[in-house]
């Protein structure tokens, strides 16, 4: 498959054809018997940027664990609480060169490699808002300034409330100045099909009983935002036709790098779609059932059918991750050989060809050394392995 460098103006030019990568497992760090590696639900896994280590968060358990890839632990923190170096809800952790952080809803932590205490950086005042909005930090900048989205309820950003649905999210750089804050739009981020929301009609049933989650088939901006630098890569992805612009800027907003190319599109399959539109069918009856107000299944699909964003083709990527080797990684909906095809694009890169990789279904990339990809497998019990799986370049034989 090959795909199309597009200039901003929208022309084409071919490209000589990507190279592909595939994985064969060869780390896995996990046990289903209890210990330290009886993972619980793990919602990041980062490595550093040598390779020796791999760092595992867990945010019911508050625990962040470091491992060797072989499997041998170097580290365990489990420190649910509100005190210095103790985690409430922790939501990433990232390696740097003294040691690692940890991002939890209330602050940024900072440790050395054998887990000692450096410092901890609060979010925002909750006084600080947008528009009477509390701000979510994503990133800590420089002179401990932040780079935040306002958190906005679902039923506002449904339109449910008065005002229209929500269809732009500013991005914010946020800092303290002269004993005042500031905050300044560096973006403006596309919402428009991100999520969905459904309630019944009438205004004696209004807010009994709602249904809101994400679009599984969104095409809204996705962003990755970055520790080590402090900026942010943003990914248009609605332009309809595979397209997909990636664009890097800095908290003060000026843009670093941009590029745009396209991706093969894929069209919606009606099984797809079918799934979609059962699973959330399923939500949204035991969700007015429970509210003691049930829906029959019929009239339950069709709110779910009306509500539904299906683009056809589909969204060109479904998610960006920034990776240590410096590269962007994106999961699309491809797939080849019953393998999902991510594309790997170097940061800064405006020319080359991308880079494809093709991993199992269900396997999403968390991290990426130059000869391996991190993520995490579950068994059929539902047990968490995290794995590291080898890198192998594909020839043409197979």
């Amino acid at each position: 498959m090959a795909f199309w460098v597009v200039s901003c103006a929208g022309d084409s030019d071919p490209t000589p054809e990507t190279a592909t990568w595939v994985t064969v497992p060869e780390f896995e760090i996990g046990d289903a018997f209890g210990g330290p590696a009886a993972f619980a639900q793990v919602s990041d896994v980062r490595v550093s940027p040598d390779g020796e280590r791999v760092f595992v968060l867990e945010p019911y358990l508050a625990r962040v664990s470091v491992w060797t890839p072989e499997g041998d632990i170097l580290l365990d923190i489990e420190k649910p609480g509100e005190g210095p170096g103790e985690f409430r809800t922790p939501l990433r952790v990232e390696p740097n060169p003294d040691g690692f952080s940890v991002q939890d809803t209330r602050r940024f932590t900072f440790f050395t490699h054998d887990g000692r205490l450096l410092r901890t950086v609060p979010n925002p005042p909750p006084a600080i808002s947008f528009r009477g909005f509390r701000l979510q930090p994503r990133l800590l900048t420089e002179s401990d300034g932040y780079v935040a989205v306002p958190a906005i309820p679902g039923t506002v950003a449904a339109g449910w409330t008065g005002d229209d649905p929500l269809d732009e999210l500013p991005l914010l750089h946020v800092r303290a100045e002269d004993d005042r804050w500031t905050m300044d739009t560096i973006a403006v981020l596309d919402v428009r099909n991100r999520s969905l929301a459904i309630r019944p009609a009438g205004s004696e049933w209004e807010f009994t009983w709602e249904l809101h989650t994400g679009q599984p088939l969104a095409d809204d901006d996705l962003t990755y935002f970055d520790p080590e630098t402090g900026n942010v890569v943003i990914a248009h992805r609605n332009f309809g036709d595979g397209s997909i612009q990636l664009l890097e800027i800095t908290p003060p907003g000026d843009t670093i790098w941009h590029r745009r190319f396209a991706v093969q599109p894929v069209s919606l399959r009606p099984e797809l779609l079918e799934g979609a539109i059962d699973v959330f069918t399923g939500q949204l009856v035991n969700q007015s059932t429970m509210a003691g107000q049930p829906v029959s299944r019929g009239e339950g699909r069709a709110l779910v059918e009306a509500a539904l964003y299906a683009p056809d083709p589909l969204p060109s990527v479904r998610y960006v991750r920034g990776m240590s080797t410096g590269d962007l990684w994106m999961q699309t909906f491809e797939e080849v050989d019953s393998l999902v095809v991510w594309y790997t694009i170097g940061r800064g890169d405006t020319e080359s060809a991308l880079q494809r990789v093709l991993l199992p279904t269900g396997f999403r990339a968390r991290d990426a050394t130059p000869t391996h990809v991190w993520g995490v497998r579950r068994d059929s019990l539902g047990v968490a392995y995290v794995t590291g799986r080898k890198l192998v370049r594909r020839t043409e034989s197979g």
